[in-house]
This record gives structure tokens, sequence and C-alpha cells, in this order.
């Protein structure tokens, strides 16, 4: 079979890409459970996805298409948001759902493919991984940055407002255990209040130890500090409420959850491929460095 010129790959992208949203959006405006929804979601663009990798033999080609599907999400999401009461889309929860798939699944299943690497030999799994992780990074540090300093950002995650910075280790997280046995507040608030800092910052961990894997453990140790420590001071200038020595607290917990994610996900690669994640082939030069990224 002949292979693919690149107007037939990119005229195929741009249709798979239509075909995706349709399918998408179609799902939500009829059906209203989310978890089907996004079901629908994933499976459409595993389909495309695997179609897209057999007839390019490239990663990249799914790089473009995972921004189109962003872009387009994306701005749907957005026109409905601002439209809510003339929208034919009703707004949900559900659309940023749905971003997130068209984020995560095709490189999820990019990278099962590749560390199987069953079937034709796809190239360039590097530089999509890349591409899509700026993609990721860009709005993981835009969404960081407005959960820390914007004064209206997200109330749920800071029901526990003081009135001036914290530096008492804990203390945000004992009056909130007070206030519960008192039953002045539900459980889900003390745990919305916990997770809510650890978890924004598990891709900050797992990031920070894939550049820096090479380095010492002091230094991956003292990077997984540095963020959380720099908001916090700028906070303390800024917004001295916001600013609380449990919040570094906690992103340490945070990163250290990224960093083992990261090593396990390294681990189960090694197991079935043989070599390290992201390791680039035994034909290049410096192919003995652990990390080419």
């Amino acid at each position: 079979m002949r292979g693919r010129t690149h107007m037939e790959i990119a005229s195929m992208i741009v249709f798979l890409s239509i075909i995706s949203i349709l399918v998408q959006f179609i799902a939500y405006y009829f059906l209203a459970s989310p978890y089907l929804i996004l079901g629908i979601s994933s499976l459409i663009i595993i389909i495309c996805t695997h179609i897209l990798l057999e007839q390019s033999l490239t990663y990249e080609s799914c790089t473009v298409y995972t921004i189109l599907l962003l872009f387009i999400s994306i701005l749907i999401t957005l026109l409905t948001y601002l439209g809510n009461d003339s929208s034919l889309l009703p707004f949900t929860n559900t659309l940023f759902g749905i971003i997130a798939v068209n984020w995560f699944v095709p490189i999820l299943h990019c990278f099962i493919r590749n560390m199987l690497d069953y079937g034709s030999r796809i190239e360039k799994f590097n530089s999509f991984f890349r591409s899509s992780s700026i993609i990721f990074i860009l709005f993981y540090f835009g969404i960081l940055l407005y959960l820390s300093f914007s004064d209206n950002a997200f109330d749920w995650v800071y029901r526990v407002k003081p009135d001036a910075a914290n530096f008492t280790p804990f203390w945000s997280i004992a009056t909130q255990i007070e206030d519960y046995i008192n039953k002045m507040i539900p459980l889900s608030d003390i745990m919305t209040y916990l997770l809510s800092r650890i978890l924004i910052y598990i891709p900050y961990g797992f990031y920070s130890i894939l550049f820096l894997r090479n380095k010492s453990k002091l230094i991956r140790l003292l990077f997984l500090l540095l963020l959380p420590t720099i908001i916090e001071l700028f906070q303390y200038f800024l917004i001295p409420a916001r600013c609380d020595i449990d919040d570094v607290i906690y992103a340490f917990v945070g990163g250290v959850i990224g960093a083992l994610w990261f090593y396990l996900t390294n681990v189960i690669y090694r197991a079935l491929s043989g070599k390290d994640f992201l390791t680039k082939d035994s034909d290049y030069r410096y192919s003995n460095s652990t990390l080419h990224f």
C-alpha cells in the first residue's frame, strides 16, 4: 500500500476532528448522563487516533488532531458559557470533562501504543508527548495562577478565609476538624480543603521529576518545594489572607505523589517495552541518556 501524502493526512486529521466533535456534542445534547457522554467521547477519540496512527505512521498527526479537538471544544465551551441563556447547548461542568478527555485520551492511547509497540512502526512519540505536554503545562500554570491570586477564584476551595497570613502548621485543618466535631461543617468541606491543595500539585511533581530525573535527589526534593514556596511568598505581599504555610506542606505532598506517579509510569514502561520512558532508540546519538524530552 502506498504511503499517504501530507495533504491526505492533513485532510484526514481535519475530517476525523470534525467527526469527533460532532459525536461528542450530539451525545452531550441528547444524553443526560455525564459518564455516558464522556465514555462515548473517549471511544470516538480512541477510534480516530487509531486510524490516524495506522494511516500516517507518525504520532505527530495525533498532535495536530489533539490541538484541533482542544481548540474547538474550548471555543464551544466558552461560547456556551458566555451565551448561556441564548445558547443552543446548555452549559454544564460536563463540558470541562469533554475538554479534559480531548487532551488526556489521545495521550493515553499513544502512550500505550508506544509502550507496547504493536502493529506498524509509529515514529516521533517523543515529539508528540512534548507538544502535548507544552499545551497542558500552559493551561496548568494558567489555572494554578488564577486559583492562587484571583479573589473570586473557586470559592469552594477557599471556604476557610482567615484575616491574615498563617504561619502555624496545620492550624487551618485543625480549625476545620474542630468545626466538624461541633457539627458546624460537613466532612466534605475538610476533604475538599485537603484534596484541592494536594491534587493540584500532582502534575507539578510529575513534570518536575521528568525534567530533573538525572539530577541529585536533593535537587529534585528542593524543586518540589520551589513553586509552592514562591506562590506563597507572592501571596504574602499581594493577598496576605491567602498565605498559609499549610499550602506549602500539602503542595509538597502532592508533588511527592506526582513524583511517585512518574516513577511508577517509568517502571511499567520499562517492564513492557524494555527501555525507559521517553528514551530515544539506539540509533540516535547520546541514546544512553535516560531523558530526551
